[in-house]
């Protein structure tokens, strides 16, 4: 194991030489606005988070799926700087997994998050719970949060020596416990990450779905060196139409368009066709969700609150889940989607990781044992080939 490590330890500093001189013409001075909404974390390492995407399948299940390094250089050199990383709760605690699969599992985390930050890349290590810690957590949110504070303890010691300008620690990927709760727990992880590593900076996400309209509600914490994460998937029946993995109504929707209007052809077609399929709950999620016509507009505005709760409270924020499944969404309307939310984000100082990589979510299609960035949607998010999008 050790060999294999060091032998692809050495081919992503091969591949990061060769993306060097790309890399540096990607380095700019961090924008005003960061200074302004900084708070307690240096403006360079807003800079880092501002463009990113999410790496699922690599450490938050039990058998890890590496990616093809190249590909990480080249959205590099494109104009990408920051890899979300979910990592699996239970597969870095004893109290979900074995001895011995807790240290495969942190060797391979060590792997990763040296080889993403050999590449140029910041890395935020996400701690992502399963259905097993989610549980205990409803059931018993203080035993949930001492084992959450011993894996946080752990991992603070394990990478503090690490640069505080490239790694980033996620206390708790969309907490299920009531806000009320999580308000006690949150700043209490905090204490215990900050105990072991007191110069990193920590991002931090509220209850109920890290929703981007429940940000207005939450009160920052003592803590000056921390990003506040939200997650923007609005409107669902678009972002999620012809989800598999829940009975849904949103299981049975397509072609929603974006954007939409209930008088939309498609939209009274669609209404028409789950009504005939005897899907009411489908069609009535359709009705309910296009009371008010889904517009460019719209996603603005709910961004633009964002924004408005950073600068109240001189607090940054990263959007750091948003995206569009990609089984039965329309293609261009896709993009327009995702071009709108990102556009939306940097007005508003807000950095963003798109969600997610190559799964159902992503933007790197995987033919024939190759990963291939879909362009358009790159287009979308980084601009044209060459020109990286300028956060004002």
């Amino acid at each position: 194991m050790r060999s294999v490590l060091g032998s692809l330890a050495v081919m992503a500093m091969t591949v990061a030489a060769g993306i060097a001189a790309a890399d540096s013409s990607n380095r700019t001075n961090p924008p005003a606005c960061f200074d302004e909404l900084a708070g307690g974390v240096p403006p360079a390492r807003l800079s880092a988070l501002a463009r990113g995407f999410n790496l699922p399948g690599w450490l938050d299940g039990p058998a890890p799926r590496r990616p093809d390094f190249a590909v990480l250089a080249e959205l590099k050199a494109r104009g990408f700087t920051h890899i979300r990383l979910p990592v699996g709760l239970e597969t870095v605690s004893g109290a979900f997994s074995t001895p011995g699969g807790v240290t495969r599992q942190l060797a391979e985390l060590d792997f990763a998050v040296d080889t993403i930050t050999r590449l140029g890349f910041a890395v935020s290590i996400d701690m992502h719970p399963g259905e097993r810690f989610n549980r205990l957590h409803r059931d018993r949110p203080d035993q949930a949060l001492s084992i959450l504070e011993q894996v946080w303890r752990a991992l603070g010691r394990r990478y503090a020596t690490r640069s505080p300008q490239r790694v980033f620690f996620e206390t708790l990927n969309e907490p299920v416990v009531s806000e009320s709760i999580w308000k006690d727990q949150g700043p209490r992880l905090i204490a215990a990450i900050r105990g072991e590593a007191p110069d990193h900076t920590i991002i931090y996400g509220h209850a109920d779905y890290e929703r981007i309209d429940a940000l207005a509600a939450v009160t920052p914490v003592a803590d000056l060196n921390i990003v506040y994460a939200a997650h923007f998937y609005d409107p669902m029946i678009f972002t999620h139409q012809g989800l598999d993995w829940s009975d849904s109504p949103l299981h049975y929707l397509r072609q929603v368009p974006f954007p939409a209007r209930l008088d939309d052809p498609a939209v009274t077609g669609l209404i028409d066709e789950l009504t005939a399929a005897d899907h009411p709950d489908a069609a009535a999620a359709v009705k309910d969700a296009l009371r008010e016509p889904w517009t460019e507009q719209r996603l603005e505005t709910g961004i633009a609150a964002a924004g408005a709760w950073a600068k109240l409270n001189r607090r940054p924020v990263i959007i750091n889940e948003f995206g569009v499944l990609g089984w039965k969404a329309p293609p261009a309307d896709r993009v327009r989607w995702l071009g709108t939310v990102r556009r939306a984000a940097e007005r508003n100082c807000l950095g963003w990781a798109h969600w997610d990589y190559a799964d159902a979510f992503g933007f790197v299609r995987r033919v024939g044992g190759r990963e291939i960035p879909d362009e358009a949607i790159m287009h979308a998010l980084l601009g044209p080939r060459g020109i990286s999008p300028t956060i004002h």
